[in-house]
């Protein structure tokens, strides 16, 4: 009874640990990339933190705090059909989410700009239309004029730098991410041609030995399903990566233009509202005050924007480096750059070996049992019996036995890479037709035969070569080396240049918005200061009142005065 007991504990102990190790073993393959960097708090759930991880296809991971910030988006991302109803519903539908809650604050300083320069606008109106013209809007202030002065040349002065350095680092940045991107493709594009070249070399593998080392029909046939299969596994990597190449290059040109049209009319404005309000043109001024108006609140939201690519781009490096140090598979990195089909190459892998061995023991078979062999009688004819004669060919080594697991070079053997050289010296002078040929001197091999084992010896060795890509495709691993460069090399330039272009956006707005106000400042303080030069020697206080004229005194006209004579009224 206490053995029965002994045993169902002993059981249910066992089936704790396999389930323990399951669950901890399913739980490290679903562990989230990015999971402290992407911990942000999230909107769309009662502002309770996000776990999900880098995932940009999650709509809890990205969106945009604004409908208008929204559509930006998806007019870069689907500029070609930014025009339709559909994208542009969905766009709009879109909700706040965890990444653009970090770019929150820079999409409240558009809404608060963009409402509270309206609402003093419209109070500034209401006063001007209720009061009407008084004598206080001909006052005149050498300080308020001299500090305004000062105020636009230098406002002026930070926007223009702003966009300089904002079309130094949309350059850059451009650079920067598209020479991330060749690199990428071509990774995937280098992967691609070694399966079709796998593809390629098994078929002519298969063919190698000819009659006298002809593969098995059912190995020949399993060959050529592998090679499909491993076509098929190439053309779905390389579609996929050129799909995911062209939208990011789409995306890509879509915004170096609008950074650099924005740089542009950024750069065109405060030039043109320094010029006017130096000018003293008023109304000019006022107009360009509203365009800068509704230009840097565009400006916000776009370094809003572009702050969110920046802590998306710090996102994906943090993702790519968790992701070599643990691969996983199905992971939202596949949007970049996708794994080769793990099965097909598994697959193509273990057919290589079989072939390789099947190649190579079919070959020494025939060395062993024709060529080596010393009683076979002459009437036999060839080309069993061909006059071979001389010491025995050294058989070739077979990297693989029987259950295809690695094997080393035993004494004798040559390695296929040295059979070309090895065999040379077992070559015989040949004569007789071809295919009957018989040696007229001391050796093993006939040049026709020599091609032939040759041919064999050149397939072993090249299918032993693809051994490592193709492990290499199984496992990911050339998409781990591909990340590991990205993240040494790419990744500090693209969040430097990502970060300084929404810098720079953050600057040319808040210097347009402090220069247009110093313009109306200064316009109006020049013309004020243009009336009071003009009306210094008036005896009346401009403009004149019709009581005060009134109740002038007396003046002669100086044109009586002139004549030598008064005139009065």
């Amino acid at each position: 009874m206490a053995g029965s007991s002994h045993r169902r504990c002993l059981v249910v102990m066992l089936l704790i640990v396999v389930l323990a190790s399951s669950y901890a073993s399913s739980a490290a393959a679903s562990t989230p990339l990015a999971a402290e960097r992407t911990r942000r708090k999230d909107p769309l759930d009662g502002l309770r933190y996000y776990v999900g991880g880098w995932n940009i296809s999650d709509r809890h991971y990205i969106a945009v705090g604004s409908v208008l910030a929204q559509l930006l988006l998806c007019f870069c991302l689907y500029p070609v059909r930014y025009a339709h109803a559909t994208v542009v519903r969905r766009c709009a539908a879109a909700r706040v989410q965890s990444v653009a809650f970090s770019a929150a604050p820079v999409f409240a300083a558009a809404a608060v700009w963009f409402v509270a320069f309206a609402l003093l606008g419209l109070v500034a109106c209401c006063c001007r239309c209720c009061r009407g013209k008084t004598t206080s809007d001909y006052t005149y202030s050498r300080k308020t004029f001299a500090v305004s002065l000062l105020l636009v040349l230098a406002f002026t002065a930070t926007a223009i730098i702003g966009c300089a350095v904002l079309y130094d680092g949309q350059g850059k940045l451009d650079g920067s991410t598209s020479a991330t991107l060749r690199y990428v493709v071509n990774q995937s594009d280098g992967a691609a041609a070694s399966l079709r070249g796998f593809a390629g070399f098994i078929e002519m593998a298969k063919a190698s030995g000819g009659a006298a080392a002809a593969l098995p029909p059912d190995l020949g046939r399993k060959v050529d399903e592998v090679a499909a299969r491993v076509g098929a596994a190439a053309d779905e990597l390389n579609a996929r990566t050129a799909s995911n190449a062209r939208k990011i290059r789409t995306a890509l040109d879509t915004m170096r233009k609008i950074l650099i049209g924005v740089a542009a009319v950024m750069l065109v404005l405060p030039f043109l509202g320094l010029v006017f309000s130096l000018a003293g043109l008023e109304s000019v001024v006022r107009f360009l005050v509203f365009l800068g108006w509704i230009l840097v609140a565009a400006t916000f939201i776009l370094s809003g924007v572009f702050l969110l690519l920046h802590n998306v781009v710090g996102d994906t490096c943090v993702a790519m480096d968790e992701w070599v140090l643990r691969p996983q598979d199905n992971t939202a990195l596949d949007d970049i750059l996708p794994c080769a089909d793990a099965e097909a190459t598994t697959d193509a892998l273990r057919r290589s070996k079989e072939v390789n061995h099947q190649l190579v023991a079919t070959l020494n078979g025939l060395l062993s049992n024709v060529s080596n062999a010393n009683n076979v009688p002459p009437q036999v004819g060839p080309p069993v019996y061909y006059n071979q004669s001389g010491p025995p060919v050294p058989l070739l080594c077979n990297p693989y036995r029987a259950d295809l697991t690695d094997r080393p070079c035993a004494a004798g053997e040559v390695p296929a890479a040295d059979a070309p050289q090895a065999w040379q010296g077992f070559v015989c002078r040949a004569t007789g037709a071809p295919g009957s040929e018989v040696c007229a001197t001391v050796g093993r091999l006939t040049p026709a035969m020599y091609n032939q084992v040759l041919a064999v010896a050149n397939a072993s060795d090249g299918l032993v070569g693809y051994g490592p890509v193709l492990a290499g495709l199984a496992d990911c691993t050339f998409v781990r080396r591909t990340f590991e460069t990205v993240v040494a090399d790419s990744c500090p330039g693209l969040r430097r240049y990502s970060g300084r272009v929404y810098q720079a956006l953050l600057a040319v707005a808040a210097g347009v918005m402090a220069a247009a106000v110093a313009w109306l400042v200064h316009s109006r303080e020049r013309r004020r200061r243009r009336e009071a030069v003009r009306f210094r020697v008036s005896p009346y206080r401009l403009p004149i009142d019709e009581k005060s004229l009134l109740k002038s005194p007396r003046r002669p006209y100086r044109g009586a005065e002139s004549n030598g004579g008064l005139m009065t009224r």
